[in-house]
């Protein structure tokens, strides 16, 4: 098991519910032990590159 993980984040999401969320999220991963690399996409292309970008990196 990797422990990295990046987090994806729309910040639109549920009427930016998302972005709220995201923090919460990255604390648990944090406190269970994982390194997280949190990536904010302004749009659905942006998201798009970033996790293309993500993968490609490893």
């Amino acid at each position: 098991m990797t422990s990295e993980i990046t987090l994806f984040v729309n910040p639109t999401a549920g009427r930016g519910r998302g972005a709220h969320a995201a923090q919460p999220a990255a604390s648990a991963f944090r406190d269970a032990g994982f390194s997280v690399r949190t990536v904010l996409g302004s749009d659905a292309a942006d998201a798009l590159r970033r996790a293309r970008a993500a993968v490609d990196g490893g």
